[in-house]
């Protein structure tokens, strides 16, 4: 027959066990504690044309299943519109993302730690680049009257941001600003 201190030590290791199963399925749903990534480009500073030369860092404990590894260029842009309605102006503001490039460096399988280098291209042509608006009668509308009030915009911002896309848990990502022009 069992005595008591063996009765309380499977006890302790019987609720340890649910303890660390309830921390693994935790970090799976919340992404906390399962690593990190990390975009890094080889400078700050690009020309339209150029191609950015990088490399996404992963740093996991243990191997993590994902969907894909994707690394994004994005250019945004904001833009603040005044309106006159009933003698009442209202400004308003949106953001506009006026170009978008993204890379897939791997696609469906388990990552492990490691570094995994990439190159995305630019646009020559960044002068041309804006947002348009969408192919409908609405979107006919918006041309026009853009063409005779046109927006006051602001500075085209870029940012380089690398993704580790987890199917049902928070996918992991970290970007950087860069400068193009």
């Amino acid at each position: 027959m069992a005595d008591d201190d063996d009765i309380l030590k499977n006890a302790g290791r019987f609720f340890s066990q649910i303890g660390k199963s309830v921390k693994k399925s935790a970090q799976k749903v919340t992404g906390i504690g399962r690593g990190t990534v990390v975009v890094a480009v080889d400078r700050n500073r690009y020309a339209p044309g150029d191609d950015i030369h990088g490399a996404v860092t992963l740093t996991l404990p243990e191997g993590v299943y994902a969907k894909r590894l994707t690394v994004t260029v994005r250019a945004s842009q904001r833009a603040v519109d005044y309106q006159r309605n009933n003698g009442v102006r209202t400004i308003g503001t949106s953001t506009a993302t006026v170009y978008e490039f993204t890379h897939e460096i791997g696609g469906e399988k388990t990552y492990e730690s490691g570094s995994h280098a990439f190159t995305l291209p630019l646009p020559r042509d960044l002068g041309q680049q804006r947002p348009s608006p969408p192919d409908s009668t609405l979107g006919d509308v918006a041309r026009v009257v853009s063409s005779v009030v046109r927006p006051i915009t602001g500075p085209v911002a870029w940012r380089v941001t690398a993704s580790l896309v987890i199917s049902m848990g928070r996918d992991l990502d970290h970007g950087v600003d860069i400068v193009v022009g």
